[in-house]
């Protein structure tokens, strides 16, 4: 089949393909059915717990929208109760609701049939898998089968990228919502209603997180720099329905959307007046926060060490097109924009520089689709100019994608712990000052089994920085079966460490450099080189240790020293 280009798409409204279009279902459904198998290894992870619960929030607000009838609703849309059951947008950090909506009706759907923590999960993973197929689509359309089945592939073994697609978060919505504004945006250049589409799509990023308004920056660069009267047409058309998308995705600005949305911004722009959301980063052995920004290199050294060697291979040869032929790789230059947009905005300073690259994550999903390009053109190179043929060159570009599928292997379930050879690995980074983990992900059922273990009933366990809103969750599904409050009865008996060292005490520090832990969880035991992943996650050290390291901080800072 006849990839589509601009070009083509600009003569008309685009035919739709079922022969693709059943395709790229399966293709969906196909990622859908690998989150779902591959979801309940996956720990509740540190935004989770809050996520879930503002999401009940949701669900508590639609219950009483139904039980109240006709007569009634009208009570539950006023101003107060809005702003009371809907904690996003203008109150907290800001985050806006479509990621609380969706999981809310996953919950509703998957109930039942699916534990409580992969219920929540499944909303946000079925809007990944619908965003993937629709992406495989339009990459199909404008490049080839081969390109849209490359970077189906990069998407699931990008090990950051797939592990954010399971959460019950707010990253990956985004990213979804940013791979359905790019396939949905060449068909809007020759048709009002798929312009609506777009501005929905791009809608939807807007009310995923305070990133998704950049979401129209690619495509408005991309109308300039080639000075596209239809591109521009259909983003003067797609702006307003997103704008209107917004407001009706997050009802605390139904009464005053202009108010709401200021109060928004605000909240957005201001983190680094707020103590508890400015946090910290150890990026190459040195603490970042807002008031010291990361350098501006740092996407591009995240990029460089947590995408695998042999996609980062095929991502050089993807990227050769559009930078040495711009416009005559119009295409791919969009990709290139979808990709760059977050790398630059996230070097800029102001922005927040924690947890990896998950405040930029979107580019990885424009980073795959260049990588499929990549795989692309490498099987037309090597067909060209070898002998083996196109069979043989579809076994060696094969060949590169095989071998990243075994990091993802390896490293699995932890992949949010993923760094790739040219570091070191884990262990490589690690002792180039990265953080090991982040996101709770360690505290897996080895960990907590391990806590039951040793732990009796009437004893309790202290989390370091603990998220206690995913503690208390997992306490009511029945994953944790000891106290971990202040105010729960008993006396702590261990005193769990995760390997964040931007979130340590100077007593945490201490006691890392100095205390000896009882349990630690690292990956996997074996393994030589850059492959051995014997870097603690989470450590568990008795509680009276702890204690001690506090003491002798305390000790310290009364002597002088």
């Amino acid at each position: 089949m006849q990839a589509a280009s601009h070009e083509d798409t600009a003569r008309g409204v685009e035919a739709f393909d079922r022969r693709l279009g059943l395709v790229s279902l399966a293709v969906g459904l196909g990622c859908l059915v690998l989150l779902l198998a591959t979801s309940p290894g996956l720990p509740m992870v540190w935004d989770e717990g809050n996520a879930i619960r503002r999401a009940d929030c949701i669900r508590r607000w639609a219950g009483r929208w139904f039980d109240a009838g006709p007569e009634g609703r009208a009570s539950v849309l006023t101003e107060a109760t809005l702003q009371a059951d809907w904690p996003y947008t203008t109150r907290l950090e800001g985050h806006p609701a479509l990621y609380g909506i969706l999981i809310a009706l996953g919950r509703s759907v998957a109930d039942g049939w699916l534990a409580p923590l992969q219920a929540a999960r499944f909303g946000p993973m079925v809007f990944f898998s619908l965003a993937v197929g629709a992406f495989y689509y339009r990459l199909a359309r404008q490049f080839s089968h081969r390109a849209a089945l490359g970077t189906a592939a990069a998407l699931v073994l990008l090990p950051r990228l797939f592990a954010h697609a399971h959460f019950a978060s707010f990253d990956g919505p985004l990213t979804s919502a940013w791979m359905l504004s790019y396939a949905a945006f060449a068909p809007a250049r020759g048709s009002r209603r798929w312009a609506v589409v777009f501005g929905l799509a791009l809608g939807a990023a807007f009310s995923c997180k305070a990133t998704g308004l950049l979401a129209p920056l690619p495509f408005v660069l991309w109308a300039i720099l080639y000075r596209d009267r239809r591109a521009a047409c259909a983003l003067a058309l797609a702006l307003p329905v997103a704008l209107v998308t917004f407001v009706a995705m997050n009802p605390p600005l139904w009464h005053d959307p202009a108010g709401g949305f200021g109060t928004f911004l605000a909240l957005n722009l201001g983190r680094a007046a707020r103590p508890g959301l400015n946090i910290s980063t150890w990026f190459l052995g040195r603490m970042y926060n807002l008031d010291h920004p990361l350098p501006w290199y740092n996407t591009l050294f995240w990029t460089a060490v947590t995408v695998p060697l042999a996609l980062l291979f095929l991502l050089g040869v993807g990227l050769a097109g559009p930078l040495r032929r711009p416009r005559r790789e119009r295409d791919a230059m969009l990709l290139l924009a979808g990709a760059a947009v977050l790398l630059v905005a996230r070097a800029l300073p102001g922005v927040p520089p924690h947890d990896g690259v998950r405040q930029f994550l979107p580019s990885f999903a424009f980073l795959a689709a260049l990588i499929g390009l990549g795989a692309d053109r490498m099987v037309g190179w090597l067909s060209a100019r070898t002998g083996g043929g196109r069979l043989g060159s579809l076994a060696v570009v094969g060949g590169l994608y095989l071998a990243s599928a075994t990091s993802l292997v390896w490293y699995g379930p932890h992949w949010l712990s993923y760094y790739n050879l040219a570091i070191g690995g884990l262990r490589g980074a690690t002792a180039a000052g990265m953080e090991p983990t982040y996101y709770w992900d360690g505290l897996d059922r080895e960990v907590l089994d391990w806590l039951h273990a040793h732990t009796l009933p009437a004893e309790k366990i202290r989390f370091a920085a603990g998220p206690d809103e995913n503690l208390e969750l997992m306490r009511r599904w029945g994953l944790l079966g000891r106290g971990f409050r202040p105010s729960d009865p008993g006396a702590f008996h261990w005193y769990v460490l995760q390997h964040r060292p931007s979130a340590w005490s100077p007593a945490d520090r201490r006691l890392f450099e100095r205390g000896t832990p009882v349990m630690t969880r690292t990956i996997r035991p074996g393994g030589v080189g850059p492959w051995k992943l014997d870097v603690p996650l989470v450590m568990v050290y008795p509680y009276g240790s702890r204690q001690q390291a506090a003491g002798s901080r305390q000790q310290a800072a009364g002597s002088g020293q």
